[in-house]
Parts: C-alpha cells; structure tokens; sequence
C-alpha cells in the first residue's frame, strides 16, 4: 500500500473515532515509527487535523470568534445550562466564568447563592434577578471575550473560595481546556484551584479541538455536562481521571 492510500484511509479513521496514534499506524500497516511519523505529518497539514504527542486528533475548529459573533441563544445551550443550574444548591458560592453559555446559565440561575463573575455579560443577566449575591472582579476590559482579565483579576480570584466553579469550554482534547489568550487560560485555571468542584458545560463540537494556551488539566475537572458522548479517546481520558460526565440523553459514565 502507498502512503497516498494509507493517508485516506488514515484520515477517515481520525473522523470517525477524533483519534489516532503512531502505534496504531505501525501496526496496522506494519510499517516502522519513522514512516508513521512521516504519515502524521502530512495527516497534520489536513486543516481540520491536530498533532498531538504519539499521534493525531480530529480539531474542526482551531480559532473561536468574539464574543459578539458567537450564537448567544439556542435551545441545546438551554438545556445543557438548565441541567447546570440544578446542581447549585441554596447559599452556594458559585464562580461563573465568560462565554455565551455561562450567559446562559445566568439566566437559570436559583435564589439565594454567590455569584462570582468576570463577564460583564453574566453581571447583566444576574443583577435583575432578586436573591442573588453578585461580586465582581476586577480588572482590564477585553471586548474579545466581554470579560474582565489580567493580573488584578487572577489576584482577586485567590481571595475567594467557592463551591463550584462553572468554566467555560473554548475547547477540550487530551491535554484539557486550551484557549486562545494566556490570560483567559490563567483566569480560568484560578477559578478551578479556588472552587471545591470544577463543572464543564460544553457541546460536543468543543472535543478534540484544542487552541494555543493551556488552562485546566483534566485533573481540575469533577464535572462535565454535554449533549452528546464524546469521542472514545475523550471518554478514555474521563475515565481515568475519574470525571463524572452527564450526556443529556441520559448516558453517563
């Protein structure tokens, strides 16, 4: 077999399983680590694939837009954020990261806890709402993602301890949450290391995708909630890390 007809046939298993590895070409076309390599290359240069350490991941999407242009309303990221909201029990102190599903989630929110929040977009859906406590923390505008970040922010974060913490996904592969900005990564990451559970709200076009800055480990995360099961290298990483995960067709694992 050519490497042409491998790297068809390469491709089509990176779409249908969002992985593959070195070890897996070697011994399925019984061709040496070098010569795997050389086909991990040229898979990599497809856009829509992303090496990563001993192979490659399927990664549709490697660049989020600004807040603004995202989707602010649909009815799946209703879903996903009203099964969050459940979890938060009365007089909770809760942080709720930026994005348009922690928006979303804003909305849902019960009576009587602490929101802590950099994202002046939650801050609007949560002071109208009456019995919630609202801290906001400081620091630099970024009309990118519409929140507040930088190294007053990460300060203030270490100040507080919370129950949960509500991180936004801007994409989870096997190396965890990966963002775009170094400081989005860090604020992120603070929120984690200060709260007693992390809680992930993401769909499943966020798996396997990863951008540049590394933020949570799979480590820091207790709690994923998704509408879909994610791909089977994904699942792996789930289970070894002991993860709960709560897909909205009513799998678990």
């Amino acid at each position: 077999m050519t490497q042409d007809e491998r790297l068809i046939e390469l491709e089509q298993v990176i779409k249908s399983q969002g992985k593959i590895t070195l070890d897996y070409i070697c011994q399925t076309y019984h061709i040496s680590s070098d010569s795997a390599r050389r086909d991990l290359v040229k898979l990599t240069q497809l856009p829509h694939i992303l090496r990563i350490r001993g192979g490659a991941i399927l990664a549709d999407k490697r660049v989020e837009s600004p807040f603004l242009q995202r989707q602010q309303f649909s009815p799946d990221k209703t879903l996903l954020t009203d099964c969050a909201a459940k979890l938060i029990n009365e007089n909770e102190i809760v942080f709720v990261d930026a994005g348009t599903t922690s928006v979303s989630l804003a909305r849902q929110l019960p009576a009587n806890i602490r929101v802590i929040t950099n994202s002046v977009e939650v801050l609007m859906e949560v002071i109208a709402k009456k019995g919630i406590g609202v801290t906001v923390l400081g620091g630099t505008f970024d009309d990118f993602s519409h929140a507040v970040l930088g190294h007053v922010t990460l300060q203030q974060i270490s100040h507080y301890q919370a129950d949960k913490a509500f991180i936004g996904v801007s994409a989870l592969s096997e190396s965890g949450i990966t963002t775009n900005t170094e400081l989005d990564a860090l604020q992120k990451l603070a929120m984690a290391k200060q709260s007693k559970k992390v809680i992930c709200i993401t769909s499943f076009t966020k798996f396997n995708d990863q951008l540049m800055y590394q933020s949570c480990s799979w480590s820091d995360i207790d709690l994923i909630i998704t509408d879909r099961t994610p791909p089977e290298n994904i699942v792996q990483m789930i289970e070894k890390n002991d993860v709960e995960l709560v897909v909205l067709d009513g799998e678990t694992v």
